[in-house]
């Protein structure tokens, strides 16, 4: 899955490509994108203007192929039920995240996953995020989503 690749977000070129790289092993990707409407909590209370209703910020930097899912995440930072119901119909039962921002978008997108049961991991190398929080949001993905070593005995 990749979280949010789109213009508003400015990611590096190269880290766009190398997404790009990894995601051709997949015959299916699934693409999210941020939409910011104009009563959104985003624009609201957090004073966030980007990624307006057709506006060029919500353009993905990778373009989708036949096959992939499109979920457009309106006003909100994670997955609606009826997005988890789409890919649990395509049995899909454990996800490879990746992309922007991994202290927001991503976290909110592997709850949502993981909370409807869908297995999820972190491609670390792979996630970016533009607060600066990185190393934070990486702490508190080890802590929610790799499994707790087996206990010997």
């Amino acid at each position: 899955m990749i979280v949010d690749v789109q213009r508003a977000f400015g990611p590096a070129p190269e880290f766009v490509d190398r997404i790009e790289r990894y995601s051709r092993r997949f015959s299916s990707r699934i693409l999210t994108r941020f939409i910011n409407p104009r009563a959104s909590l985003h624009r609201r209370i957090l004073k966030e203007k980007s990624c307006a209703p057709g506006s060029t910020d919500i353009e993905l930097l990778i373009s989708p192929r036949t096959g992939d899912l499109i979920f457009d995440k309106i006003g909100r930072y994670g997955l609606i039920p009826s997005q988890i119901r789409r890919l649990q119909r395509r049995g899909i039962r454990r996800v490879t995240v990746c992309g922007l921002d991994t202290d927001a978008c991503i976290l909110a997108v592997m709850f949502s996953l993981f909370d409807a049961g869908i297995e999820c991991r972190l491609r670390e190398d792979l996630s970016w995020s533009s607060t600066g929080l990185q190393a934070q949001a990486l702490a508190i993905v080890c802590a929610q989503f790799r499994p707790a070593p087996k206990r010997k005995g």
